[in-house]
């Protein structure tokens, strides 16, 4: 993701001073005012969980970094430089909440367009247990494959019929050689921190 940079300097410590806000919390951000133009304030501080300083100064940064333009009135609306990056978020990575009966869970899909060899490059059980450092309660990896979806590593564990249909009828607007990863809980953070988690991964191993 080219505009990573222009995130990481929203979050960098100031006179000794980290945010308390990350930048899973400033993607997030960008992409709710981005939907909802203009965003003020105290919707920001609803929907992303965080305090009124936190996202002041978020707010600020993003100001400041020419990724928004702010009314006082009306709220924060995305300039040219802030709709590129949510624009090139939503190319590659898309979120949402999802629930698979077959397993009993509630949680949020995090789907990274060709994200394939990210599972071959970095084996299915290094990139699971990364994604459980992150915060992550349970994580169910999948592919899309020109036919259906594969789970991997294809062992016993994971030949239940029912989960592969359920996970195929759940896919069909994915296309093959996607990235599906699925988590508990329902956390719309956490699966913002994984979306960037992958690509900032996948951009390093492309260089």
């Amino acid at each position: 993701m080219s505009g990573i940079s222009a995130l990481e300097e929203t979050t960098r410590p100031k006179q000794g001073n980290r945010p308390s806000y990350d930048e899973a919390h400033v993607v997030w951000a960008l992409n709710l005012i981005g939907s909802e133009p203009p965003l003020g304030r105290l919707s920001l501080m609803k929907r992303l969980g965080l305090g009124e300083a936190s996202v002041k100064t978020m707010l600020k940064r993003l100001r400041e970094s020419g990724l928004i333009k702010v009314d006082r009135v009306g709220g924060a609306e995305l300039t040219d430089k802030g709709k590129s990056i949510v624009e090139e978020w939503k190319r590659d990575v898309t979120i949402s909440t999802s629930t698979i009966n077959s397993l009993g869970w509630d949680g949020v899909k995090v789907v990274i367009r060709k994200g394939e060899r990210l599972v071959t490059r970095l084996g299915v059980i290094n990139l699971r247990d990364s994604i459980i450092r992150l915060g992550a309660e349970a994580v169910l990896i999948v592919v899309k494959t020109q036919t259906g979806v594969e789970i991997p590593p294809k062992t016993e564990e994971f030949t239940i019929r029912s989960l592969l249909d359920e996970v195929k009828r759940d896919t069909e607007y994915v296309s093959p050689g996607d990235l599906i990863v699925y988590l508990i809980p329902k956390d719309l953070h956490l699966a913002y921190k994984v979306g960037l988690y992958l690509l900032s991964h996948e951009d390093r191993t492309d260089n």
